[in-house]
């Protein structure tokens, strides 16, 4: 018999989206995504966080859909410990971090390699990782240069991020770079996104692009959002995104992911 989500594809970002602003999914979230799976929805993330970071929220929920993680260089399926696809900096665009250093000294710079976050120079937000419980690396040998690098992450002061984000390309390099914060920027590789990993996995899945949904609420959710059918930003998302955005949700600290199935509930009942 079918079920009432059968062929629906969700897919949400999660900082500043489906976490609170205390980093919990709220018990009315909970409920209806374990509502949207059990009528037969499928369910993911599309997330910038690493893949142990991104575990600690996915596993209770538990996800029936590959999740998209590091902002679209990485898709990984959960229920089968299995990564689909990864992509890596290129070699070339390594040595970009040297003269960052260099030439923005307010600048902190992170590594993010093999699972792994290398400090190549602190900032006063790098104390973060030891409020979340994360192990970092601050000693870079040698052989870091030769091994694949997934992103590098490059923070400061939102002024001083807004500034670097207009300059990068003309300065510093013409590949990808994601602005997933008012104060991150990320350097990626090419082609890199969460909207090109959203493709990839409905073209493996073979998806009816009609029935997919995507939730986010920064500039590195906006082809996340433009990819999908329909995309929804939260009202705490970030003002270039909402003026770009087609559909809206309430804030991720009014139940946003809960409001969106009941969304596509009503939509799906009044096209039957």
């Amino acid at each position: 018999m079918q079920k009432k989500f059968d062929g629906y594809l969700l897919v949400t970002d999660m900082d500043g989206t489906l976490l609170s602003d205390k980093g919990k999914i709220s018990r009315a979230n909970k409920e209806a995504i374990a509502y949207f799976m059990n009528e037969g929805g499928r369910f993911t993330i599309a997330t910038g966080r690493m893949t142990p970071s991104a575990k600690n929220v996915v596993y209770p929920l538990h996800i029936n859909f590959p999740a998209i993680l590091y902002n679209g260089c990485k898709i990984y399926d959960y229920e089968k410990n299995q990564t689909l696809y990864q992509s890596f900096l290129e070699d070339e665009r390594k040595k970009i971090v040297e003269v960052l250093k260099k030439e923005q000294p307010y600048l902190g710079i992170e590594l993010y390699i093999d699972e792994n976050v290398y400090i190549y120079k602190s900032c006063k937000y790098s104390y973060r990782f030891s409020r979340q419980g994360y192990d970092v690396i601050r000693e870079i040998k040698p052989e870091v240069w030769e091994r694949n690098w997934t992103k590098v992450l490059l923070i400061g002061e939102e002024e001083e991020i807004d500034y670097l984000e207009g300059i990068f390309h003309e300065t510093y390099d013409k590949g990808l770079v994601i602005r997933s914060g008012a104060r991150y920027l990320e350097i990626v590789p090419q082609y890199s996104t969460k909207g090109a990993a959203l493709n990839y996995l409905t073209n493996l899945y073979d998806i009816d692009h009609s029935k997919v949904i995507a939730v986010g609420d920064n500039m590195n959710d906006i082809d996340l959002l433009e990819n999908a059918a329909y995309g929804f930003c939260v009202a705490n998302g970030a003002k270039r995104l909402l003026d770009r955005a087609r559909h809206f949700a309430p804030s991720n600290n009014e139940n946003a992911i809960a409001y969106v199935i009941k969304w596509i509930e009503e939509k799906n009942f009044s096209t039957m």
